[in-house]
């Protein structure tokens, strides 16, 4: 293979890695973000947008880097040549752009908040759009999936059993997120200006920004049969699931014919 083009997969290489590298963190940053389903917010089109900025900006100080760059004593460009410069080189311009726009050259105090001077204050309000875009794209679908599943259940029957089910079926929930939606409880328990079913949709939606929408579900599904067969009055008219939506045949069946 001539040199030309080993010289140009590896800068292909480098770039690709360093792009890896950014996108790699801009997508942790989203995850941590949206615990109910992950998948479905970095999926949207903000939340790439926001992605594509922090590739962007890895490439672009890989770039900078090598246009930059001096030769050594030797006359070799440096991240250029051996393997190991490559590397070190691609860690730098990936790590350091990542560092760099969430850096801040001095904060500022305007009322009671403190205002971040530098690249992190654009990113910050990138973020902070990304975050309401993403939240108002996802508002209505988790809204109708946690009325499905909540369908006709009244919250005195489920605020003690439901968190403490879904609880239990995860493995890795702290004690912190339980003291806080012990919390989230009491001020639904106080509320007197939303009905049950209400709050039963509330009480959902905040359980699954810890577990899921899946672990909901089905924790829900378990305490309608557990307390149906156990007999279960309450549960056996109020809990009953909601009708599956009607099936649309492929064609309708033809009349049979007559025969000659």
């Amino acid at each position: 293979m001539q040199p030309e083009t080993l010289e140009l997969l590896a800068d292909t290489a480098q770039y690709a890695a360093v792009a890896f590298i950014g996108g790699f963190i801009g997508v942790g940053e989203l995850v941590s973000r949206y615990k109910d389903d992950p998948y479905e917010a970095i999926t949207n089109r903000h939340a790439i947008t926001y992605t594509l900025l922090n590739v962007l900006a890895s490439v672009m100080a890989l770039l900078a880097l090598k246009t930059m760059n001096p030769a050594d004593v030797h006359g070799v460009l440096l991240g250029e040549g051996p393997a190991s410069s490559r590397v070190g080189y691609t860690l730098l311009a990936g790590f350091g752009a990542m560092g760099l726009l969430r850096s801040s050259a001095f904060n500022m105090r305007v009322g009671n908040d403190d205002i971040a001077i530098g690249p992190s204050a654009l990113l910050q309000v990138m973020l902070s759009a990304m975050d309401r875009a993403v939240d108002r794209a996802r508002a209505r679908v988790r809204a109708e999936m946690m009325a499905r599943t909540m369908h006709l259940i009244p919250f005195e029957q489920i605020e003690g059993s439901l968190p403490q089910l879904a609880f239990a079926m995860m493995q890795n929930v702290t004690d912190q997120e339980k003291q806080d939606f012990d919390k989230v409880i009491s001020a639904l328990r106080d509320n007197d200006k939303m009905d049950t079913v209400a709050k039963s949709i509330s009480l959902g939606l905040s359980l699954s920004n810890i577990v899921g929408q899946g672990v909901v579900d089905d924790a829900v599904t378990a305490l309608r049969k557990t307390l149906a067969a156990a007999g279960d009055p309450r549960f056996s008219a109020t809990l009953a699931p909601p009708l599956p939506p009607p099936v649309e045949t492929q064609e309708a069946a033809s009349p049979p014919t007559a025969e000659k």
